[in-house]
């Protein structure tokens, strides 16, 4: 007779699918009641204003405006609720940002909006994750690369030059960021990749395929095996694992232009941490490099117990996202009011 266990039962997709429904609306929940509101804005300058349900952010260079799944108010309420946060930041003269939910209780909240003369941004999906399923993961890199913390002025500057390289556009942050992480390091994590300094660099004259601005199309994931985490620390450089070759798509670019950045904010007094600022200089795309600062944070939230990893991605980090294992739970999209010139 066999002492050997009997192996589970693989769930079937319909149970598959239930107990991912099942997890979707409780992490939802988790969501809607963690972080929305006064949580959601990590700059430790802001003041908060409080008009009704919403919650607004002033005393910094541009405004943020939040609030609950239902707001209570519709018709003309809603309206002359929008209205009073618009004549507030036109007072102060800033621009300001109202962030929706595709799942908000008011739907005509988009079209209010825009009669108020706020504008919609891009749309993003708002993901969530759990710590303790994508700690798991190894933050590989290719070889002769490697991954550190980003603390000085200076990097977050070099940061600065490779975002405005990948979108085409300047929005600095190094000084914000900079200010956070002397003010409340321990709210905030900020990640790079640039070439190893002790590696030969390789060169290859492979063409590397066209693909979208952000830290996306990281078709090397769905390649590689997950290995058993090894112990990971934030605060200390990643050395490039030699598990799996690959030659660099261009000459590697100067030190003080990382390939690759990326952060994690943590939220006190909630189970969420946040995924944010992910950009790839366009010859790296496609190796792992997103993945690989997926990886590295999350096993940074783990350390700290945190149990949710939320991202609000782009069309192009979404696919990665959903192959690591986060699930996908509403939209969001950001509305912008900009005060008249002059």
């Amino acid at each position: 007779m066999s002492n050997a266990p009997t192996p589970r039962p693989t769930p079937s997709p319909d149970e598959s699918f239930l107990a991912d429904e099942e997890l979707r609306r409780t992490l939802l929940a988790a969501y809607d009641t963690q972080l929305r509101g006064e949580n959601e804005f990590a700059d430790p300058r802001a003041r908060v204003e409080r008009d009704g349900p919403l919650v607004r952010f002033t005393g910094i260079e541009t405004g943020y405006i939040t609030g609950p799944r239902d707001l209570g108010v519709e018709g003309d309420a809603l309206d002359a609720l929008i209205a009073r946060q618009r004549d507030r930041y036109a007072e102060l003269g800033i621009e300001t940002e109202w962030k929706t939910r595709g799942h908000d209780a008011q739907k005509d909240l988009p079209e209010r909006l825009c009669a108020a003369g706020f504008v919609p941004d891009e749309p993003e999906t708002v993901f969530v994750g759990r710590t303790e399923d994508l700690a798991r993961l190894e933050p590989r890199l290719p070889d002769g690369l490697r991954m550190r913390s980003a603390t000085s002025l200076a990097d977050l500057r070099g940061i600065d030059a490779m975002n405005e390289e990948v979108w085409g556009e300047s929005r600095p942050r190094a000084d914000e960021l900079h200010r956070i992480l002397t003010t409340s390091p321990e709210n905030m994590t900020v990640l790079l990749v640039e070439p190893d300094p002790d590696a030969a660099p390789a060169v290859t004259s492979r063409t590397t395929r066209p693909q979208t601005p952000d830290a996306a199309s990281d078709a090397a994931s769905r390649a590689a095996p997950d290995i058993a985490p090894a112990p990971y620390a934030a605060l200390r450089d990643v050395p490039a694992p030699a598990t799996r070759a690959a030659e660099p798509a261009t000459t590697p670019a100067p030190l003080s232009t990382p390939l690759h950045a990326a952060r994690i904010e943590f939220v006190p007094g909630t189970d969420f941490a946040g995924l944010w600022g992910g950009s790839t200089l366009a010859a790296w795309r496609g190796r792992g490099l997103y993945r690989a600062t997926v990886a590295a944070r999350a096993r940074t939230a783990a350390a700290r117990g945190v149990r949710y990893l939320q991202v609000d991605a782009s069309a192009d980090s979404a696919p990665i996202l959903r192959r690591l294992g986060f699930l996908e739970l509403t939209t969001t999209t950001p509305y912008i009011w900009t005060p008249p010139a002059g």
